[in-house]
């Protein structure tokens, strides 16, 4: 064993070997993650916060999304990824930040704590992303209380954070996805909250609902969420994909609908009403008069779809609802707005599916650049939720550092963003009477050239009289009144 001068043996520093036991005294919950995302340290303060047992954090990997990795949402007794307590990615790839990290306590509740990112050591060069390269160790110190409720109801600010982003959607996953399970009702517009509060509404009652939207919109999710809000109470789900449905299929559905009771409810899911055929709309209007109250109507369609008049009966009147059968399915009906419409939503839209997109992925991105946005904001969305959720996924398998830039978006976006650059032409309006008089005034000075000038003539070439053509001459200011030459 090598000595040192004086051949006394090398001892460690005193300072290092007390660090250790100066974490484990802290008061304030302390933890340090590898650049593999693996917990290697956590304090007895870290243990207490979470419940847990040191033993059941050290080792643990962590992902920076949102999603519950346990169907109650919680990871106390789970083996799973500790998904709250990951550090942002910008503090992977070396970079000292704030920020905050939750937990859900004993009581069920989700509570927050403030935080502080120091890098352990520069992170190896980017190499090999897909293998968790170009990440590095980071030290996590949190505070010594939890936040209040105040500063966790605080409004999102003009330019969010990805910190605020994160958590808002965290809390927002944990409060309404379990009431509601829609991961699309996700917004802070007004049009969304209303749409919220709709089915909220709808969900408490019987009553038949109708579920309008473009396709992409989570439109089929919304319809569920209210059938499913009720738990095991719900009874039976029955859908019916009416695209594709025929006499038979029809009539055997709405039959095992008739088999519901008060005590076994049952609901009978209409999805793209508006495709359905005009006859077996016929034929489903009449079945549906037979059905006992314990059986509940959910239909789905896009949005403002024509209505067909009661006396059509023709075959190829798809996508046009009966009035009689509109009327039995929209008790309740509730929009789900266009994208396009919203776009204050895009932030925390854009965030979400980018935290899905990092979940069992090497690759942890933690935000979109606000430029990155503008460009979203400015494309049309056709697609919808469903459009963004893989515009997202592209750009976070493109992305090489901590967050989407615009070189990651796909170049339909780009495209898009040109498109809205490029300048507007304007249509000038069109006055037709000086447009008509001004051509008039054209063929009749044509044909008095060519008559050589003879009113007469003139008149025969234009098929007129000799005397109407002197009053569209005065009337045209090419002559003057009482001229007979």
């Amino acid at each position: 064993m090598a000595q040192a001068e004086g051949g006394r043996m090398n001892q460690p520093s005193p300072t290092a070997a007390s660090l250790p036991a100066l974490l484990d005294a802290s008061s304030r919950p302390i933890y340090a993650v590898d650049a593999r995302r693996s917990i290697v340290y956590a304090n007895a303060a870290l243990a207490e916060w979470l419940g847990l047992a040191p033993a059941q954090i050290v080792g643990r990997k962590v992902e920076y999304h949102s999603e519950a990795t346990t169907e109650s949402g919680r990871t106390r007794d789970a083996a799973g990824p500790l998904t709250d307590l990951c550090p942002p990615p910008q503090a992977l790839a070396g970079a000292s930040c704030q920020g905050a990290v939750g937990c859900v306590a004993r009581d069920g509740r989700l509570v927050h704590r403030r935080a502080e990112f120091v890098p352990l050591n520069a992170p190896p060069p980017v190499a090999a992303a897909d293998n968790g390269a170009g990440q590095c160790g980071v030290l996590v110190v949190l505070a010594s209380v939890d936040m209040s409720p105040d500063e966790l109801s605080t409004e999102l600010s003009a330019e969010p954070t990805a910190d605020e982003l994160h958590r808002t959607i965290r809390r927002f996953r944990r409060s309404q996805a379990a009431e509601y399970g829609v991961e699309q009702l996700l917004g802070v517009s007004p049009a969304m909250q209303k749409v919220r509060a709709q089915i909220a509404a709808a969900a408490a009652c019987r009553a038949s609902v109708l579920v309008r939207g473009r396709r992409g919109s989570g439109r089929g999710h919304v319809a569920r969420a209210i059938h499913y809000h009720a738990g095991e109470s719900a009874g039976r789900l029955l859908p019916l994909d009416c695209a594709v449905v025929n006499e038979e299929s029809l009539r055997r559905t709405v039959e095992s609908a008739r088999g519901a009771t008060p005590k076994a409810l049952a609901t009978l899911l209409l999805e793209d009403v508006e495709a359905l055929a005009p006859s077996l709309q016929t034929l489903l209007l009449s079945e549906l008069t037979g059905l006992p109250t314990s059986v509940r109507l959910i239909a789905t369609m896009g949005q403002e779809p024509p209505v067909r008049p009661r006396d059509d009966d023709a075959s190829d009147g798809r996508d046009a609802v009966e009035p009689r059968l509109l009327a039995a399915l929209s008790t309740i009906t509730i929009d789900i707005p266009p994208l396009v419409e919203r776009t204050e939503d895009l932030p925390l839209l854009a965030q979400f599916f980018l935290e899905q997109a990092n979940r069992g992925s090497a690759r942890q991105v933690g935000s979109v650049r606000p430029d990155a946005l503008d460009l979203l904001a400015l494309h049309p969305w056709p697609g919808e939720l469903d459009e963004l959720r893989s515009v997202i996924a592209v750009a976070h398998a493109a992305c090489r550092s901590h967050e989407i830039t615009p070189a990651d978006l796909p170049a339909v976006v780009h495209h898009a963003a040109k498109a809205a650059a490029m300048p507007r032409r304007t249509l000038e309006p069109i006055q037709l009477d000086d447009l008509l008089a001004r051509i008039e005034r054209e063929i009749v000075v044509q044909a008095l050239s060519q008559a050589g000038h003879n009113k007469s003539a003139a008149a025969e070439l234009l098929g007129m009289t000799r005397q109407r053509l002197y009053r569209r001459l005065v009337q045209l200011g090419l002559a003057k009144e009482g001229e007979t030459q």
